[in-house]
């Protein structure tokens, strides 16, 4: 592939680091101060000191993705977040002179790449969301030591159109590693993203725009502040103040047209129970994709719940909003965590709950062109195909706790032996139904790697706008049962090993994570 071929199948920085210059200004700083009465560093109900989302839709022009020169490295980095201070102890990954960048491919190319390890411990990528080969999926059996580095073997793009995410996976320190910087993005394209990018005119990094939230805490000195001990451990880590694309307090100027927004939750334990308001009105918008890619058809919705490691994609038409308008996303409070009525007197102070369970804003935007853009929603995406669960064999699973940890079916990770068997054990061509019931008092968005599934049922209610099409996290609530439909078929050619775990990172850590065998 000629270098200038290379920009369809790019690497994109439209955010977070600088990549070929200095970093979009933050008009103004943001952040404010933190206190016991504002524990997530909001903005004044004024406006407060806002920072301008950072956004740049450069390409990489390098060298095709699938060729051995190929490389990403994992390796300390410093960062202005908070205005005025550095972040100085960060981890992030670079392609180049590009860091934290948005892998851009092609369903069909070929995908390969070389990983180094700098980060000072041991590291390893999770593409997470791909189907691929056990040995390029980023399983902990492969984790490498500082100084280290993994060649992923090469494999095709079977994957939809959608958002993706890749971040690390060794045991222990995931959680560490994507708290201080390690998570970005992958988009993958077909002949379906083609169509909708063209009837509604968008263009990724401006009108197409990617949204990493997540939550963080500073010390004095700008620096993260990251200590699970205790309770904010196990019931994961949860920060004070709220990122998106690294920006405190962001906003974006917008314009009456329709803008597609892909919302990855980069938070370690925090879902966001996402509305998009006018005042106190509620503005509706589309659900037009989920973690396996674009949906059959755009659901209507006013709000989306979206767990860690979850990717949602929404269309908003601002078109519903007048020129001097402001919107805002706010994130609700939830019913997620319980933990046996600790919030009240039990064994949760009030202040770990009001951390975890408040409304805040997310993200502002300011309505300040008009446009003579006349496109419609289409009413087909995709095709989504249903999955014949006839004969399909049953496994239930119970997520539970014993002396303090977070288990599933009584088991938890061998750290003795990455590829212990765990005895789930699947047949190539076998479709499995997972009955998942959450016997614990919160819940826990449950990852599988290696395919993707479809949402049959939860026993709380009718399923969600975001619990269709294909995913492969699912969110079970305190007391709710889901099931789940996976098939299990794969032309990889020899036994897989993937595994099924929490996406609160802490919990996977401490050892809420089995393994799952395929046969060949």
């Amino acid at each position: 592939m000629k270098r200038r071929d290379f920009l369809k199948y790019s690497l994109l920085a439209p955010f977070a680091f600088s990549a070929v210059g200095s970093l979009l200004s933050c008009g103004g700083g943001g952040g404010g101060s933190q206190d016991s009465k504002n524990p997530l560093n909001l903005p004044s109900e004024g406006g407060g000191l806002l920072g301008i989302l950072r956004l740049d839709p450069q390409t990489l022009n390098t060298t095709a993705v699938n060729s051995p020169l190929f490389e990403i490295e994992a390796s300390p980095d410093s960062l202005e977040i908070l205005p005025g201070k550095i972040t100085n102890n960060l981890l992030t990954y670079k392609v180049g002179n590009y860091t934290n960048p948005i892998i851009v491919l092609r369903k069909g190319q070929q995908f390969s790449c070389n990983f180094v390890n700098r980060t000072g411990e041991k590291s390893i990528i999770h593409w997470h969301g791909f189907r691929a080969p056990w040995r390029s999926d980023g399983h902990p059996a492969y984790e490498v030591g500082d100084g280290g580095s993994y060649q992923y073997p090469p494999f095709t793009i079977i994957d939809r159109s959608g958002t993706y995410f890749y971040h690390p996976h060794p045991h222990g320190r995931t959680g560490y590693q994507v708290y201080h910087g390690l998570a970005s993005m992958v988009i993958i394209e077909d002949d379906d993203e083609d169509n909708l990018r063209n009837a509604l005119d968008l263009q990724l990094g401006v009108t197409d725009i990617p949204l990493i939230i997540q939550d963080k805490t500073f010390d004095a000195n700008g620096n993260l502040v990251y200590n699970p001990m205790g309770m904010n451990g196990n019931m994961g880590f949860w920060g004070d103040t709220i990122l998106v694309n690294f920006t405190v307090n962001p906003y974006l100027d917008v314009e009456r047209r329709i803008y597609r927004f892909r919302i990855l939750n980069g938070s370690n334990a925090r879902p966001y129970r996402l509305v998009l308001l006018r005042g106190s009105e509620r503005i509706p918008f589309h659900v037009i994709g989920v973690e396996g890619g674009l949906l059959a058809n755009p659901v209507q919705t006013d709000e989306i719940l979206v767990a860690p490691g979850e990717r949602i994609d929404i269309l908003v038409d601002f078109r519903l909003a007048n020129v001097g308008d402001v919107l805002k996303f706010y994130s609700l409070q939830h019913n997620l965590v319980g933990m046996g009525g600790m919030g009240s007197g039990g064994g949760m102070n009030g202040g770990m709950m009001n951390l975890i369970n408040r409304e805040f804003e997310v993200l502002e935007f300011r309505v300040v062109r008009d446009s003579t853009y006349d496109r419609q929603i289409p009413y087909q995406l995709s095709e989504v195909t249903p999955i014949d669960t006839n004969g399909a064999i049953t496994q239930n699973i119970t997520l539970g706790m014993s002396m303090g940890s977070f288990n599933i079916d009584g088991k938890t990770w061998n750290t003795s032996d990455p590829l212990y068997d765990y005895g789930y054990n699947y047949n190539n061509g076998d479709v499995v139904v997972f009955r998942i019931t959450n016997m614990t008092g919160m819940y826990h968005p449950m990852h599988f790697h290696g395919f993707q599934f479809q949402i049959l049922s939860r026993s709380s209610g009718p399923l969600r706008p975001t619990d269709l099409g294909w995913k492969d996290i699912v969110i079970v609530a305190p007391g709710e049962t889901v099931e789940v439909a996976m098939d299990m078929s794969h032309n990889f050619g020899e036994e897989q090993v993937y595994l099924f775990h929490c996406h609160i990172l802490e919990h996977h850590d401490a050892g809420m994570m089995v393994n799952f065998r395929v046969k060949a």
